[in-house]
Order: C-alpha cells, then sequence, then structure tokens
C-alpha cells in the first residue's frame, strides 16, 4: 500500500501533491491515511512532503546552476518565502547560507 504512495510522491512532488492524491493511491479515505502515515513515519504527510521538497532543492542548489527563485519553483513549492520558511525550519539555515557553507567546503 505505502509503496505506491511512495512512488506517487517521488514521480510528483515538484508540482502540487495533495494529501487526497496520496490517500487516493493507497485506497483509503484522507483522514484514515493521514492517521496511518503519521504513525509508520512519526511526521505528517507534508511534512515528509516538504523534507522531499526541500532535499531537492538542496541537490539543486549545490549544482548552482539556477537561483533560488527558480529552484523554488522547480522544487514544488508556489511561492519563495514558504520556500524559505520551509528549507530555514528543515536546514536550520538560508538556501544562500546553505550555498555559502557548501562552496567554502568544497573548495
Amino acid at each position: 500500500k505505502i509503496l505506491r504512495v511512495y512512488e506517487y510522491i517521488m514521480n510528483n512532488f515538484t508540482r502540487d501533491v495533495c494529501l487526497d492524491e496520496a490517500a487516493l493511491q493507497a485506497n483509503m479515505n484522507p483522514s484514515a491515511f493521514s492517521r496511518y502515515f503519521k504513525r509508520i513515519h512519526k511526521k505528517t504527510f507534508t511534512q515528509f512532503l516538504n523534507e522531499i521538497k526541500i532535499g531537492y532543492a538542496c541537490k539543486l542548489l549545490i549544482e548552482q546552476k539556477l537561483n533560488i527563485s527558480e529552484i523554488c519553483y522547480k522544487s514544488g513549492f508556489n511561492n519563495v518565502s514558504n520556500f524559505n520558511r520551509q528549507f530555514k525550519s528543515l536546514k536550520k539555515t538560508t538556501p544562500t547560507e546553505y550555498i555559502k557553507m557548501y562552496t567554502s567546503s568544497s573548495s
């Protein structure tokens, strides 16, 4: 059941993924799926999804081919301020500081 959900998330995280769509993948109603997901992962579906998006954003930041705004949208976020807030919440640093840390440690 959960493998289909993981596959769905990994194939679609760069666009707007919602709990209802993920619940459909597991053939569950959204509230039951939400409880099930939280019991397995010890975090909400949204927290899990944001971790996937931020991980992808980190990869793009390290590649240094796009600016932060482009990375925000390519990672599946709808606005830069939310992206910055989620990034800082998970990584304890801003995207700009993350790039600086990575470039200084790799030189």
